[in-house]
């Protein structure tokens, strides 16, 4: 009996924790974030910007997204021409069932080319007590990082498809 006891009382902490972190997102680490990546789209001219998603409460994400641009790419037949577009990557701060955020980036596709969907990568998870400055910094390079060698990799795109 004592050990459910102590099983109980460690549950109420989980708990209360949860609850402490979601209190936390709401008040000061999404409003930051806001804050902070619309200051990094406006102040470093690139075709992104920055965004939420706050569809559904408890699960909200504040994110850094490019917009998709034509990729030079052209499918031509003998009655149509298509441009194929680039849909662009983003940099997503979710926050999860627990209160805690996942830091993941959805990297570029190009519409219509490759069978599968595009490349997820989670970065971290964190506290929301942790969404700071120099964080979120380190976050945008790694995101920025891994855009140029998608940008530069020659190999990324095997496998389309064939259209006929």
């Amino acid at each position: 009996m004592e050990e459910i006891g102590k099983l109980t009382e460690e549950y109420k902490q989980v708990l209360a924790k949860v609850q402490d972190r979601r209190r936390h997102w709401h008040e000061h680490s999404k409003p930051f974030l806001k804050q902070y990546l619309s200051e990094v789209s406006e102040k470093h001219q690139l075709n992104w910007k920055a965004g939420a998603n706050e569809s559904m409460q408890g699960l909200e994400a504040v994110y850094l997204v490019f917009d998709h641009e034509p990729s030079g790419i052209v499918e031509q037949s003998p009655f149509s021409v298509v441009q194929k577009m680039k849909v662009g990557g983003f940099l997503s701060f979710s926050q999860t069932r627990n209160g805690q955020v996942v830091v993941w980036i959805s990297f570029p596709f190009i519409d219509g080319m490759a069978e599968e969907k595009p490349k997820v990568e989670t970065i971290e998870t964190i506290e929301p007590e942790e969404i700071t400055a120099e964080n979120i910094t380190r976050f945008i390079s790694k995101f920025l990082d891994e855009l140029i060698q998608w940008e530069n990799d020659s190999r990324d795109e095997i496998g389309f498809r064939s259209h006929r």
